[in-house]
């Protein structure tokens, strides 16, 4: 009779559920994947002297303007920061810019055009005459096995590919919680209303009812360029923004993904009510928060949701607000919240019982969470190499 260990070996073996080793072209900068804060005090100065990262832009990976820039188009200051933090132009090319400052003819002769055709691009589509490919909308898990391999090609692999965040969250919301956007406009400093007013168009009204500024109707990533860049001066940045701002309502059906689509269809979202222009939303947009179920309450907590922002028929307004069941560090915790429906996709945001503990229904032996060792993985090839040889 197999073992346990072989049988779980062979079901993972059959449903391609292993882990896959990445293979890049160029040694990997893994000091580019830490937090900002695990950089040494030279890499720091570097990065944020010469490279104009902050923290929150070095830990959301792929939001820093300089990223956008081939190591061709960095200045010369540019380059000598990005070499005092541990880059080549080689690691720089491949890892930030994937080669995508490159006009085709160049990736062409550089033998990365066929990577990006694998990957739904064309000369038009690059060049701006045509729809960018679908895999532009997929998140890593989506992307086929051979499309996995050209966008390692490209020195893209999971975590870099999905734009993962890296910035500290204490709390059990998916990102950190921007605590400054739930006060009234009077209690902001002198310095972030005159961000608010003069790049993001904010008017006292419009900061303190939430909801009713034409931006909040957006992903942080469609914001045009000046109201962006004033609201990462505020704290924002994609992720936080796209949860807590806008909920991920200006989301295509096809984004939702993992637990963000876990919790969608929980609240009882379906792809046709969805994009029906939500003319026929699910019976849990009428309830209040005390109504909902706990499976629901770990949905809506997904999408950046508390109490006082899904206990409202109109535009919640800050000078009566109270976030005090928000899921913050320092705050209570809201009872009756079941993550256990991320047990098969893992939730973003902390692992239960890290802030405190018995106040979420929750299986600790829920199976998601276990590291594979590497002894492990060296069973599951042998096993491989028996099955397929």
């Amino acid at each position: 009779m197999p073992s346990t260990l072989s049988t779980a070996i062979i079901a993972a073996l059959a449903t391609g559920t292993l882990a896959r080793e990445d293979v890049f072209p160029v040694t990997k900068p893994d000091f580019r994947y830490q937090e900002f804060s695990k950089l040494d005090r030279v890499q720091q100065k570097a990065a944020t002297d010469q490279l104009d990262y902050t923290a929150i832009t070095w830990n959301a990976l792929g939001l820093a303007d300089v990223e956008r820039k081939g190591w061709d188009y960095l200045t010369t200051d540019q380059q000598i920061g990005a070499t005092q933090v541990g880059f080549t132009k080689e690691s720089w090319d491949c890892f930030i810019d994937h080669y995508s400052s490159a006009y085709w003819a160049e990736l062409v002769a550089n033998n990365k055009a066929s990577q990006y055709m694998r990957l739904g691009w064309s000369q038009q589509s690059w060049e701006g005459e045509g729809d960018h490919p679908t895999t532009e909308g997929k998140w890593w898990d989506q992307l086929s096995e051979d499309e996995k391999k050209a966008a390692n090609s490209l020195c893209y692999f999971k975590k870099n590919w999905n734009s993962e965040d890296m910035n500290p969250n204490d709390s059990y919301f998916p990102f950190n919680f921007p605590e400054f956007r739930y006060q009234p406009w009077n209690e902001l400093s002198l310095s972030m209303q005159n961000t608010a007013i003069g790049m993001m168009n904010y008017t006292e009204d419009l900061w303190n009812d939430l909801g009713t500024h034409v931006a909040e109707k957006n992903t942080f990533l469609n914001l045009d360029s000046v109201t962006r860049e004033g609201a990462m001066e505020l704290g924002f940045y994609t992720h936080n923004w796209d949860c807590f701002i806008n909920h991920y309502q200006a989301y295509y059906w096809s984004s939702f993904h993992s637990d963000l689509l876990v919790a969608v269809e929980t609240l009882g979202w379906s792809e046709a009510s969805w994009t029906n222009d939500m003319q026929s939303p699910p019976l849990s947009e009428s309830k209040y928060w005390a109504d909902l179920s706990p499976e629901e309450k770990a949905a809506a907590t997904r999408l950046c949701y508390f109490e006082e922002t899904w206990d409202t028929n109109e535009y919640p307004t800050l000078e009566d607000f109270d976030i005090s069941t928000a899921v913050t560090p320092d705050g209570p915790l809201p009872q009756d919240i079941n993550l256990n429906i991320y047990e098969t996709t893992g939730y973003a945001g902390r692992s239960p019982g890290m802030v405190a503990a018995g106040q979420y229904i929750y299986n600790t032996n829920a199976s998601y969470r276990t590291v594979v060792s590497s002894t492990v993985l060296g069973v599951v090839a042998l096993a491989g190499a028996f099955l397929f040889a």
